[in-house]
C-alpha cells in the first residue's frame, strides 16, 4: 500500500491463470482508495468487485472484465470501518475471494 501525492491510498492486486488474488487480504484507512488489478494470465479473464451486502457499506465501483495480460484501476472512498469481501465473480465458486479491512479513523 502506498499513498500517492494526491492523498489517495493505492494498492495493486495481481491475478494469473489461477483462482488467487495476490494479496488476498489488505488494510486501508478511511478515505480515498485506488485499486489496480493487474493480470499476468495468458488465458483466464478475471474481474474484481466487492461482494454486495458483505461489508458495512456497499462499494459499487468495480472492474467488470479484465482480459489476460491487462491492467485496470478504479477509485472509491472507504468510509465505514470493517471487513469487506471482494471477489472475481467468474471464479468465486472456486475460492477467488479476498478481504479488505477498513480501520477505524
Amino acid at each position: 500500500m502506498t499513498v500517492g501525492a494526491d492523498g489517495v491510498q493505492e494498492l495493486t492486486i495481481a491475478v494469473s491463470d489461477d483462482y488467487v488474488f495476490v494479496p488476498d487480504r489488505f488494510t486501508v484507512a478511511p478515505g480515498p482508495v485506488r485499486l489496480t488489478l493487474t493480470s499476468s494470465a495468458k488465458q483466464m479473464t478475471h474481474n474484481l468487485l466487492f461482494t454486495p451486502g458483505s461489508g458495512p457499506a456497499d462499494i459499487t465501483e468495480a472492474i467488470q472484465v479484465l482480459p489476460p495480460g491487462a491492467s485496470d484501476s478504479f477509485e472509491f472512498t472507504a468510509s465505514q470501518p470493517g471487513d469487506y469481501q471482494y471477489e472475481c465473480s467468474f471464479h468465486v465458486r472456486l475460492g477467488q475471494i479476498g478481504t479488505m479491512t477498513v480501520t477505524a479513523s
